[in-house]
């Protein structure tokens, strides 16, 4: 009995062990197998992108599904800024990556993208669609949602207040170009006597003035105050100083009849309202900064209707349009002979009266189809199901807005004004400007950067230049071995290189004095450490050299080694070759790094005829353990492990292309197209910067460079930059 419960004990043991071995390789391996396509190498499509934003910006009002392939947390994320630096492909990036140091700096995760045109993919955007929920639903969902983003509530909130709550703040009226204290172009300028104590219960006056042309430009002919009550307290006719060139009388409603018997001047004006307004006064106006500056007074509390009742894009009501909707009272009449300041002010000051009573919320839910045009659908339409909806006017019915900035030749004409607001621009500085000026007033952005793009239509061919491009990174992966032993064949080459990295192609040299060979990698990692550990191996009798090429394509190889070294998307992951291909010592031998600390993952490549990769790519979770595996010399029982820093970017496959790799120099004209691509790629890296450091707290800024598409097949593809700002 004893005898057999220690068998079986011994049994469960063996069991055991052999259980807890097998969980721990198939841990291992789960992690191999799992990396290279679901992690590793991370190429996405310009769908992909357009369902992100769409996202982004509909998620709180559409049934818009979150996107797998992204893992951030987005729900601090406010709006989003898309830039499209239009001709450029991933190679480009790569081959002059000094010059993107805002790109490669800014911006924390790559992904490889299937090329794609740039038109298209802001058509397949702004035109692709969107599922509407059940009507009572969206109903609700939309109102709830023009609400929300409306730019008064953006600017106001929700919640009610007293009139102290739509104050100009000293910021807005240094904007809104009000005159100020020691402002340019203010002096002279009269203060009133405001003492800075204005309460909720401070009195509202209404303020208005008509002007006329004189040969110093627009002066005051007219001024009106009306307080609170409604009644006018000041309704002056004002002489001015200089020649009257024209009285204005369509708008103004002056004539010289009515003029040549004043006597008043700006200064008594100026004097009576002094003594009209109390110190706690506030002013309302239309626009009014420039009535204030055609009186040459300043007065810091001030509600300006105009900003009160705001739109998107920064664009004004005009005060007879908000008195027709709002206090349905009709104003500045046809009939009559120019404005009546008086009228005008009383309008200004009503208007204010009734949005501090309301409020904010009140005010928009009762006027957004009438005032603001915003279409929302009513519950006993006639559609009662789902319906599509193009994305850029679930945008817009949403309350948000979308502006597209193209320096392009020809604008998209695709697109309509109820999809987004289109701009534009003669070039790619001026889509900068325009787009610093409005970056606060959209809640999606697209941004289209085309002077690369057109610098090549003019210079030479896209497809021969990114060959040329691609052949000048491709040579990084070159090596030359030699001399080797006369009866030398690629096998050997391969038996002794192979622990270095897979190669792509092996081509033996005869005609050299000696018999060399020229290798190309498939790995950039694997001809850095072939060019590190096997100069000066011997073979036989022969003592080999490993070099690059040796040309002028070449002489900048060593600074672009050390841009790779120095990419932050790599400081976490090492490269390690030389593994058995045996399954289970391969698991054994990627354990040992975890001594130097813990590892996010570990990709290999695939397995050749039922063996596994001899090399793989090892992530730690900080770049302090991946230094330490470098220096460490790692060696696994007789087998000596070659470790480097990780080269390649994740999301990267290869450096090489399956064509052949040619090492012949390029013409004088393509070295002088060199120069002027690499002064053209600097300043769109610049003007990317500019563009991200205008973007607010918690923007989305996406970058994608479109890469190139052929009808041959040989297809260049693009990148694309991703960072929550």
């Amino acid at each position: 009995m004893k005898s057999e419960s220690r068998s079986a004990e011994g049994q469960m043991d063996s069991s055991s062990s052999s259980s807890s071995s097998c969980c721990k390789r198939k841990a291992v391996d789960s992690v191999i197998s799992e990396c290279p396509e679901k992690r590793e190498r991370r190429e996405i499509h310009s769908k992909d992108v357009c369902d992100l934003i769409k996202y982004i910006t509909l998620r709180r009002t559409h049934n818009v599904k979150k996107p797998s392939w992204f893992g951030a947390s987005v729900e601090r994320v406010s709006r989003v800024n898309m830039m499209i630096v239009d001709g450029l492909a991933q190679n480009h990036f790569y081959r002059y990556f000094s010059h993107f140091r805002h790109l490669t700096n800014k911006y924390s995760t790559r992904w490889t993208l299937e090329p794609c045109f740039s038109e298209a993919l802001i058509s397949e955007l702004l035109n692709s669609e969107i599922m509407t929920h059940d009507r009572a639903a969206q109903t609700h969902t939309a109102l709830s949602a023009a609400v929300m983003f409306h730019p008064v509530i953006k600017r106001y909130g929700t919640s009610n207040g007293g009139l102290s709550k739509y104050l100009l703040t000293e910021l807005e009226m240094f904007k809104q170009k009000y005159p100020m204290k020691g402002g340019l172009g203010c002096e002279g300028f009269i203060c009133t006597q405001s003492d800075g104590s204005v309460t909720d219960s401070s009195p509202l006056f209404g303020l208005d003035c008509e002007m006329c042309l004189t040969r110093a430009g627009l002066e005051v002919t007219r001024v009106a105050l009306v307080d609170a009550s409604g009644c006018c307290v000041l309704d002056e006719l004002i002489k001015p100083t200089n020649p009257i060139i024209d009285y204005c009388t369509r708008f103004s409603g002056i004539t010289r009849e009515l003029l040549d018997p004043v006597s008043c001047r700006l200064s008594d004006v100026q004097s009576k309202l002094l003594q009209l307004l109390p110190r706690d006064s506030v002013l309302v106006g239309h626009s009014l900064d420039g009535d204030l500056r055609a009186l040459h007074m300043i007065h810091p509390h001030v509600i300006d209707t105009s900003l009160l009742y705001r739109q998107h894009f920064g664009c004004r009501f005009k005060l007879k349009r908000l008195a027709e909707v709002i206090l349905k009272r009709e104003i500045q009449s046809e009939v009559r002979t120019g404005h009546d300041p008086c009228e005008d002010a009383l309008a200004a000051l009503h208007l204010a009266q009734y949005f501090i009573r309301k409020g904010p919320k009140e005010v928009v839910e009762d006027h957004l189809e009438d005032l603001w045009d915003v279409d929302v659908p009513e519950e006993d339409g006639p559609d009662l199901h789902c319906s599509p909806l193009s994305f850029g006017h679930a945008l817009n019915r949403s309350g948000q807005s979308a502006v597209l900035l193209d320096s392009s030749v020809e604008m998209n004409s695709f697109l309509s004004n109820q999809q987004c607001r289109k701009h534009q621009c003669s070039s790619d500085r001026e889509v900068v400007c325009v787009f610093r000026r409005v970056v606060q007033s959209y809640t999606l952005s697209v941004l289209q950067f085309s002077s690369f793009r057109n610098a090549l239509k003019h210079t030479a061919a896209i497809g021969p230049h990114l060959q040329q491009v691609c052949g000048r990174l491709e040579q990084m992966c070159v090596l030359f071995v030699g001399p080797l032993p006369s009866d030398a064949t690629e096998t050997l080459v391969h038996r002794l290189l192979k622990r270095c990295g897979p190669l792509r192609t092996i081509r033996l040299l005869h005609y050299t004095h000696g018999v060399h060979a020229e290798v190309v990698f498939e790995h950039l990692e694997g001809a850095h450490l072939a060019l590190e550990h096997l100069n000066g191996h011997q073979i036989n009798d022969c003592i080999i050299k490993v070099r690059r090429p040796v040309h002028e394509l070449c002489l900048d190889l060593d600074e672009r080694l050390s841009e790779r070294q120095s990419d932050p998307l790599n400081a976490q992951v090492v490269y390690v070759s030389n593994l058995s291909s045996k399954p289970h010592r391969q698991e054994d031998q990627l354990q040992t790094f975890r001594q130097f600390g813990p590892i996010q993952h570990v990709s290999s490549a695939a397995s050749y005829a039922g063996k596994r990769s001899r090399h793989a790519f090892i992530k730690f979770e900080r770049a302090e353990s991946a230094q330490a595996a470098v220096d460490a010399g790692l060696q696994k029982g007789s087998r000596k492990l070659s470790v480097c820093h990780a080269l390649t970017p994740p999301h990267m496959t290869s450096w090489t292309h399956a064509c052949s790799v040619t090492t012949e120099t390029g013409p004088d004209a393509a070295e002088q197209g060199e120069e002027c691509d690499e002064q053209l790629l600097k300043k769109l890296d610049a003007r990317v910067g500019k563009v991200f450091r205008a973007l607010e707290e918690n923007c989305l800024s996406i970058v994608i460079l479109p890469g190139h598409r052929t009808s041959d097949s040989d297809d260049h593809p693009g990148l694309c930059f991703i960072h929550i700002k």
